[in-house]
């Protein structure tokens, strides 16, 4: 007599609270819903209360607080091809995060009470087990690329979130060799064609760590660059760190002589940090704010191409004692924009920018080369007079000779290295 009642609290079906399982059985995601609104003493009790309702047998171990909820949701995978359990994300914001393909907790399936598996017949034949591996959970899914971007894909499942819905769709990013979850607010691919891939999906703990960006933008604002202001807009301090729950600032300047914005992107993406930067060729009478808004997209989706680019740079030379320089020319600018970066304790990062005359003779814009300086590494050094200020070559030098002499061009003292005047 209790069922409508006890349905509107619990989010269980009243049928099912009246009539028990029967043969048309919730699908995973469905019954984790119920507990999307539960509240226990110990947070291990949100997964282990679910154990009868899904079928499932492990030993309750107290004090490995969400790590139950992972074993729990890896069990189900063990016993069952249900794959709405990979369906977790919906009417929830995550926008921007990045992680392993387990939910957290059982609040990340809101919005699954509607949630049916469909006639995998309708899909293909190669959807069926998919064993977990010391590499990743091995499945074949069907995917599409997102446009400009080869790390992105969308996969479907063979459930639906209502009746009337088509089948769910989530987002995966590859790094190294592994897909992971990945939340993005743009439309899905429309174009191309889906293909079955088999792919290993990441479950275990990233273990991430938040990135810290000191940054010092006094030589360019001395040229008459002007700080617009940031998006997000909380993230105003010349002092900045992102966390997986926060992987993208787009800082905003204007060249007011030339009428142009410069975006400055400072990014994260599996604890590895990243920057970016674009210009536009005008204003046009558009605000920053708008423009930061449309970057801060642009390199959401290509966040990821980034960090790699970034990481096979380093990768390429030690952190200690290096000093990572990138240098980009202002399209329609005379200027060329010059970004240094110092790694402190590997997730502490020193950022310094200044502007030069361009001449085109140099051979090193638009990639990252590193530059070996004894104690960069040390976070209380003052690293200003390290910036290397505007050399300028007589337009009958090579450019390789200029790239020699603009790297090379410094005086060991006994705090290290400084420029030669």
């Amino acid at each position: 007599m209790l069922a409508h009642t006890l349905s509107r609290i619990t989010g269980v079906p009243s049928h099912i609270l009246a009539d028990g399982f029967s043969s048309n059985r919730p699908c995973v995601a469905q019954i984790i819903s119920w507990a999307v609104n539960r509240t226990t003493t110990r947070v291990e009790d949100r997964a282990y209360s679910l154990l009868g309702l899904l079928d499932v047998n492990m030993p309750m171990l107290y004090g490995e607080g969400r790590k139950a909820f992972h074993r729990l949701q890896l069990e189900i995978i063990r016993a069952s091809n249900d794959q709405s359990i990979f369906a977790w994300g919906y009417d929830t914001d995550f926008n921007g995060r990045t992680g392993n393909i387990l939910a957290d907790d059982p609040s990340f399936f809101r919005g699954c009470h509607e949630m049916k598996l469909m006639d995998q017949d309708k899909f293909d034949d190669r959807f069926g087990i998919f064993p977990i591996t010391n590499r990743g959970i091995q499945i074949s899914l069907p995917v599409r690329s997102y446009p400009d971007s080869g790390s992105l894909v969308e996969a479907w499942l063979p459930c639906r979130r209502s009746p009337n819905s088509g089948p769910v769709s989530i987002t995966l990013a590859l790094w190294e060799s592994e897909y992971y979850r990945y939340f993005v607010s743009f439309p899905s691919p429309t174009e191309e064609t889906l293909q079955f891939r088999q792919l290993y999906l990441r479950y275990q703990d990233t273990h991430n760590r938040d990135t810290t960006f000191k940054i010092d933008d006094i030589a360019i604002t001395e040229k008459g660059f002007t700080q617009c202001g940031t998006y997000p807009p909380e993230l105003t301090a010349s002092t900045l760190t992102l966390a997986d729950t926060r992987p993208l600032c787009v800082r905003v300047y204007s060249d007011s002589q030339a009428n142009r914005y410069l975006a400055v992107a400072f990014g994260q993406c599996f604890g590895r940090h990243w920057m970016h930067f674009a210009c536009t060729s005008t204003s046009d009478g558009h605000s920053w704010e708008d423009y930061a808004r449309e970057e801060y997209k642009k390199m959401l989706t290509n966040g990821l191409e980034h960090g790699q680019s970034m990481a096979e740079a380093h990768s390429l030379g030690e952190y200690g004692d290096r000093v990572w320089i990138f240098q980009t020319h202002l399209p329609g600018s005379p200027w060329t924009l010059r970004t240094s970066c110092i790694t402190w304790q590997s997730s502490r990062i020193g950022v310094w920018f200044e502007v030069f005359r361009y001449r085109g003779f140099s051979n090193t814009l638009d990639v990252w080369t590193d530059l070996h300086v004894e104690r960069s590494s040390d976070a209380n050094r003052d690293m200003r007079g390290l910036m290397l200020r505007r050399l300028q070559a007589p337009d009958g030098i090579k450019a390789s000779v200029h790239a020699f002499v603009h790297y090379s061009c410094l005086t060991r003292t006994a705090g290290g290295l400084r420029p030669l005047r």
